[in-house]
């Protein structure tokens, strides 16, 4: 898929603490609360007391088709059974580990680290490339996975990489 950049909006993992607080924000009003069973109002304040007991500190956005890289690539093909509406109203696909990234001179690296098992894989604005690159962007804004205070991520999310570049391919 080829993706004109210029056209869209690039999003990055960097948020204000503004942004942050707003993310655990309760999305019901008083009159809602007022009509949840016991059960359901219970359910709620144990998630709002969880959130601000460990409240949201780090994001990272899910990379897509148009993603870039730190190098200049650009993620054209990705395979993440996820799609995404732009606010341009381009539809994207949700890269995941394994997909590769097209550099202006015809050469790939294929991505090496993502939000693990438990997340299907999916690539982020911070995955590493085969060829030590980094995702730096996306297009999309809304899917985002969280770092929370006192919350230890998966082992596999976004683990550090010890590795020898193995190089760019030609598709």
């Amino acid at each position: 898929m080829q993706m004109n950049a210029a056209s869209s909006l690039l999003y990055t993992n960097e948020v204000s603490p503004e942004f942050l607080r707003t993310l655990d924000k309760s999305h019901f009003t008083e009159q809602q609360l007022a009509g949840f069973s016991e059960q359901a109002l219970a359910v709620v304040n144990d998630r709002q007391a969880y959130a601000k007991a460990h409240p949201v500190i780090a994001v990272y956005r899910v990379a897509t088709d148009g993603s870039q890289t730190r190098n200049g690539g650009v993620i054209q093909h990705a395979t993440a059974p996820f799609e995404f509406t732009l606010e341009d109203g381009q539809q994207v696909r949700a890269a995941q580990k394994g997909d590769y990234v097209v550099y202006a001179n015809g050469s790939t690296a294929h991505i090496v680290t993502d939000s693990g098992h438990g997340n299907s894989h999916l690539a982020l604005v911070g995955s590493v490339l085969s060829n030590g690159d980094e995702i730096i962007n996306t297009p999309q804004a809304g899917f985002l996975f969280f770092d929370r205070e006192g919350v230890q991520r998966a082992e596999d999310f976004l683990p550090p990489i010890a590795y020898q570049a193995i190089g760019s391919k030609k598709q």
